[in-house]
This record gives structure tokens, sequence and C-alpha cells, in this order.
């Protein structure tokens, strides 16, 4: 056994030979037990979409738009060149904004889009939001959304798509 003055280090290591200098060295293994995954975030001209995970995102609308046909047009585009998956949405209701008829009529049908929480901490907003979102419902659309004042709650529902 070899008397050492110094503390071995425990991590695992691999013995390397540099033929050109004639020099030994120590080249360190080291383990990412947690692999980190960088998810994108997305700019369009009435909103920002980030995604959460592999099947989560959010978006976040400016403040003050008014949500047209051609806001929905753009943001299905988008979809189409990001997702061939289902995906859940969290709509993060913190900027008050506005829908046009055309664009209340199509926004949140996008066939990929399996779920949308809606997150807003307003209790007026959410009892306004919690009646449009129940009548939707009873003519056929608006399904699966649902309105949250709690994120985690949100993200729990949407996690199981």
């Amino acid at each position: 056994m070899k008397n050492r003055s110094f503390r071995e280090d425990p991590r695992p290591r691999l013995r390397t030979r540099k033929a050109w200098a004639g020099i030994e060295g120590t080249l360190y293994l080291h383990y990412n037990l947690q692999p980190t995954t960088a998810y994108m975030k997305y700019q369009l001209s009435f909103c920002e979409i980030e995604q959460l995970s592999d099947n989560v995102f959010e978006t976040t609308p400016k403040k003050g738009i008014v949500l047209d046909k051609k806001c929905v047009d753009e943001v299905w585009s988008h979809w189409d060149k990001i997702r061939d998956k289902p995906f859940g949405l969290l709509v993060n209701y913190k900027n008050t904004y506005t829908h046009s008829p055309e664009g209340a009529r199509y926004v949140g049908k996008h066939p990929l889009q399996r779920k949308t929480a809606i997150l807003c901490t307003d209790p007026e907003l959410i009892k306004e939001i919690q009646k449009v979102v129940k009548i939707k419902k009873m003519h056929g659309s608006y399904i699966y959304h649902q309105v949250f004042s709690d994120r985690d709650e949100a993200l729990k529902w949407l996690s199981n798509i």
C-alpha cells in the first residue's frame, strides 16, 4: 500500500498519457444524474410562449392586446411548425387583454391542443372567465379548458395529457 500525504479524489478517473509530450495525467469523469433540458421561448407579435416541459407550454399575452383572427392564425402556424404531438397550454392571465368575436371563436381549438389551463389570480376576473368557459362548454367547445388560481394545480392538471 502506498503512503500518500494527500487525500484521494473519490471521483472515477481515467488515466491518460499524452504521447507527444510524455505527460501522464488524470481525467476525471463527471456524472450528471439529473439531465437538464433547455426548453425554448418563442416571441410572437401578441404573446410570449415558453416551453415548460416536453408537452406543456405557457403563453403570456401582451398587456392590452386584442386577440383577433390574425393572432389565432399566427399561433396556429407556430404550433404547426414546432409540434407534431399533443400538448397542454397554460394561459397566464397576468396581463389583461380582450378577444375579438373571431378570435374568441377559434382560440384554443388547435387540433393538437388537448388541455388548456387558464391561470388568473384576480377573483373578479376568474368569475368572468369561468362564465365564458361554462357557456362554451355547453356549446361543445372548450371541453378541456379549466380555470385555476394556483399555478401548481394548473401544471399538475396539465401534466397528464
